[in-house]
Parts: structure tokens; sequence; C-alpha cells
């Protein structure tokens, strides 16, 4: 009888979990996705993208077809229940993305193929990053299957959405809390090192070294947007490292809007023009990861350039991941923003990719036509860091960005709060470099 009872338990404790297979494995707000279920039926199965519940257009057999739920983009867990029962996948969720744009990376010199439904806009041939990057129009109405469809047209074909990404904004006290003026009477002050500042443009009020605007397509990166973001970044850079020098690059248009497609073309165009030590600052990102960015982030780092991100200005919706400061790049440090009191700000994005934090409240920063103004957001606490990463490279210039990294991190003030929202602590230069 024991016997019996204990071969019963065996068996039951070896029956595989119930499978989930999602197709396609991307897709946007509001598109149809199928899923196949092993071990488990899909009658009366209940769908849930992250913790939102979707709509099931199609049951039949082990396979069901849902839409995507209006949650935040990058990746979602799907659950499929079912009584006891649950399958999981992961589906990528295409949020803040143009609908009719793709990017298409390929092998440099290589003319793209296209499907019915593509036109090719551009092509840059990226060679600093290693490869070539189409910007391709779309008249499609699935983009997840698009996706899909492009990269089964060669296996050195790799798609993204053309993600819209956006500045998240909402001088200073902030370069006072974090102890530059110590470090700069220790006499560094990011001398003979480059902070290349991909945002709006920079305002020749600042000093800068020639540079080149991706919106306009011209060597004249001024910032044309409302208040100046790209200005008041570059400002705060100085700040902390007075005798860097900017190198500004126009990603973001007069609007804010950030395409990704600029943002890789300039990060390879800062890989191609390095000269010397270089500090790479990103005050901007959206909730949708591009992977031909991470490939030419990737190529910045192995030369020697680290990177300084913006967390995001999430932290009242839920903070949903924020790239490029989530992705997980030894070398690239993802900043949170404090308040006045050296608390968490409220609208800080919070997660576990979160490396450091900074003032990023009522900074005092520069804007164009040297004016003054207030700037708050992580894109500000950002330059505070990127200035840091000056500081530490005019010291020890042959410091690898994951050297770096783990320099500012060993010498940050603890804060009282969880690491995911203010990282390994406060940004502190009152010791070190």
């Amino acid at each position: 009888m024991h016997k019996w009872f204990w071969l019963l338990l065996l068996l039951s404790s070896c029956t595989p979990s119930p499978s989930l297979s999602l197709s396609p494995s991307r897709a946007a707000l509001g598109e149809e996705v199928e899923a196949r279920l092993g071990g488990m039926s899909a009658e009366g199965a209940q769908v849930f993208v992250g913790t939102e519940p979707a709509t099931v257009t199609m049951r039949e057999g082990n396979t069901l077809r849902f839409w995507v739920p209006n949650v935040a983009g990058g990746p979602q867990t799907v659950r499929v229940v079912k009584g006891t029962q649950e399958a999981r996948a992961s589906l990528s969720v295409l949020g803040q993305v143009a609908r009719d744009r793709v990017l298409l990376r390929l092998p440099l010199g290589q003319t793209p193929r296209l499907p019915a439904g593509f036109t090719r806009v551009r092509k840059d041939d990226l060679q600093a990053c290693g490869f070539a990057l189409a910007e391709l129009g779309y008249t499609g109405e699935t983009l997840g299957r698009a996706l899909e469809e492009l990269e089964a047209q060669d296996p050195a074909y790799k798609a993204d959405p053309e993600s819209l990404w956006s500045l998240g904004s909402l001088g200073s006290w902030g370069g006072e809390a974090i102890g530059a003026l110590q470090a700069h009477n220790r006499g560094w002050g990011g001398q003979g090192v480059r902070v290349a500042v991909l945002d709006t443009g920079v305002d020749t009020v600042i000093p800068q070294l020639p540079g080149y605007d991706f919106v306009e397509e011209d060597d004249e990166p001024q910032d044309a947007f409302s208040g100046g973001h790209g200005t008041g970044a570059a400002g705060l850079v100085k700040e902390v490292a007075p005798q860097a020098d900017i190198l500004p690059v126009r990603v973001c248009d007069e609007d804010g809007f950030c395409r990704a497609s600029r943002v890789v073309r300039g990060v390879c165009w800062v890989v191609q023009n390095r000269q010397g030590p270089t500090v790479l600052n990103l005050s901007l990102g959206g909730d949708t990861p591009v992977e031909a960015l991470k490939l030419a982030l990737e190529a910045a780092l192995s030369q020697g350039i680290p990177v300084a991100a913006a967390a995001g200005n999430q932290g009242n919706y839920g903070s949903p991941a924020h790239y490029p400061a989530a992705f997980d790049l030894p070398g690239l440090v993802a900043v949170g923003a404090l308040d006045r009191n050296l608390s968490p700000a409220p609208y800080s994005t919070r997660g576990a990719y979160v490396d450091l934090s900074a003032p990023g409240t009522a900074l005092e920063c520069v804007t164009p036509g040297r004016g003054q103004g207030q700037c708050t957001g992580t894109s500000f606490a950002t330059p505070l860091v990127a200035g840091a990463m000056a500081l530490w490279l005019s010291a020890q210039p042959n410091l690898t960005p994951a050297q770096l990294q783990q320099r500012l991190e060993e010498n940050a003030q603890p804060l009282p709060f969880p690491p995911q929202e203010v990282g390994k602590g406060m940004l502190d230069l009152s010791q070190k470099p």
C-alpha cells in the first residue's frame, strides 16, 4: 500500500508544468498575439499581460489569441491561467514607438531586401559600431509581425522598433551636495576629457567643441527645445567638471522627441570621432528597448567610453523600466534623482537597474541666451554623474568604464533607502578622486 502511494506521489511530482509560446514575441498595444499552450487546454483560460487582463479573441484546442492591453512598454510577463494551472512567457511590448517606422540592423555594405509593405528611407554604414542601420517606412498594421517578417529575410537581419523616447524633464545645490568643490580644490576639473551630450543640442552660451545635428543633418547642433534641455544638461556637466570639453550631439527635436535611430547614429558618431578620454551623457529614454542601441553602447564601452544614463521619471506611474538606462552593461551607470532632503524624488523611476543617485530636483541651470532656470528630473541628475566621470578620468585616464563605475559606487554616500530607489547611494566627490 505504502509502496503504491509513494510511486503515485513521485509520478505526480514529475508532471511537467504547462508551457507557453507566443507569436509574435513582440507586439504593440492593441495588436493580436497567438499563444500556444503545452500541457493544458485553452478552453476557459484567462490571459494577463503584466497585471492587466487581456481580451481573448479566439480559443481552439491548446491555442488562443489575445489583444495586448494598455500596459507599459518593454518586457512583460504573459500568464495564461486556468484553475490551478498557469503557463508563463515573456512578451516584448512595443510601447512608445512609431507605428510607421522600423529599424533594420544588417551587415556593413549590404543592401537590404525588403518584403512588401516596407520602403527604404535611409541607410547608414556605422563603421565605428560594426553594422549598417536602415530606417524603413512601414505601411502595415501589425508592427510585431512586421519585425519578425523582416528578420526572416536573412539570418543576419535584426529588426527594432523606432522608439520615440523623451527627455523626461519635469545647477546648483546639486554640485555642492556631491562635493564637486572639494574635488576642484584637489586639482581635478575634468581636464583632457570630452563629455558628449546627446540631447536637444547645446546653446553657444556653453563653450563647446564642434559637434553634429542628427535632426537637421548639419554641423550646428543648436538647442531649439523650449527652455533648452541639452543646454541645461551641458551646464550641469560643466558645473562638476569645469575643465571638461562639451561635445554637443543633437538627437532630439524641438518638441523633445528623441528617435532611437538618431540616438544610435549619435552614439556611433561619438565612437567614430573619439579623441582621448570621452564620456557619454544620455538624459533621455523610454519604455521600449532597441537592440541596435544596446550594440552601439557596447561598442562605445569597448572603446573605453563610459555612459551615464537617466533612470527615468516614471516613479509615480509604476516605475516601468527605462531604456537605455535599464540595459545591463558594465560601465553604463543608471542614475536616479534625489530631492533637496537627499531622499528619492517621487518621480524618479525605481528598479533593480538603478546604480547610483544624484541631486535632480530644482537645480539651478543655464538656459539658452545666458538665462537661468530650474531643472528637475533624472535628466539633470545624470549630467552630474557624467561630470564626475570626467573628473575621475582626468585623474585616472586609463580606467575602463567598468572600473570607473566601480569607483563611483565604492565612494558613494550611503543613503537609508532601498537600492532600487537610490542604487549604491548618492554620488560623492568629497574624498576622491
